[in-house]
């Protein structure tokens, strides 16, 4: 059996232990050092993170890698869609155009999204991206670190197909590790030449644009003379 054998059919209790078994035999002391080796075992980890379980963990990297590997598996992250926010939706959309999807989602569980996390087109786990020819299909879209409970909007961009019809993407979100999680998204649009979404969308940035660059802010010696502040 070569090693991608191995690597495949290892589970996740295997692959824990092999982590903790490479850092045992570590003997360091710099904490930039420490803060580099425990961000190898997870994509996008970021170093805040390696540093709040290496400080909790007195700056002890097995015990560190031991106690993220036991929080992750408790952890169950959520996320569930509370309004499709697209600018236009409803309208067609021509063929071979840029447009944008924008959703309002709510991370309703009781644990914070963690750094890195993204939002991607769902794919079956046999489907392998063909790097040669990268596409909008193989980008990830990067959301913040979200509290429980709190809401946020995320934005993905994608280019229509050549054919007019039915065009269905499925959008998942995905923790650091690649691991799904939360309600599917699906984003269901008509393809068609007489297509005003694009255009829609357009206008609504110029506007946005236009409004943002005549914006004033309020002088230094400003007074709100809410109901609110009356009252105090």
């Amino acid at each position: 059996m070569d090693n991608s054998e191995e690597q495949a059919s290892s589970t996740p209790d295997d692959i824990e232990q092999n982590f903790l078994m490479q850092f045992s035999s570590m003997v360091t002391t710099d904490k930039e050092e420490l803060i580099k080796q425990f961000q190898t075992i997870g994509e996008n980890l970021n170093s805040n993170t390696a540093t709040f379980f290496l400080d909790m963990s007195n700056w002890n990297l097995q015990a560190a890698v031991g106690c993220y590997f036991d929080y992750m598996a408790r952890a169950q992250l959520s996320m569930k869609l509370v309004k499709d926010n697209t600018i236009g939706q409803g309208e067609k959309i021509p063929p071979n155009t840029a447009i944008k999807l924008t959703w309002l989602v709510q991370n309703n569980g009781e644990v914070a999204w963690p750094s890195g996390t993204y939002v991607g087109l769902k794919r079956p786990p046999n489907v392998i991206p063909n790097l040669s020819t990268l596409s909008y299909e193989d980008l990830k879209f990067y959301v913040p670190e979200v509290l429980p409970y709190r809401t946020t909007t995320i934005s993905v961009q994608l280019v229509t197909p050549a054919q007019e019809g039915a065009f269905e993407t499925v959008w998942v979100t995905y923790d650091p590790n690649g691991t799904s999680f939360g309600e599917e998204i699906v984003s269901r649009l008509e393809v068609s030449l007489d297509g005003t979404m694009a255009v829609t969308q357009q206008l609504y940035q110029e506007n946005f644009r236009h409004n943002a660059s005549n914006f004033e802010p309020a002088p230094d010696n400003y007074i709100d003379y809410t109901e609110e502040n009356m009252s105090e």
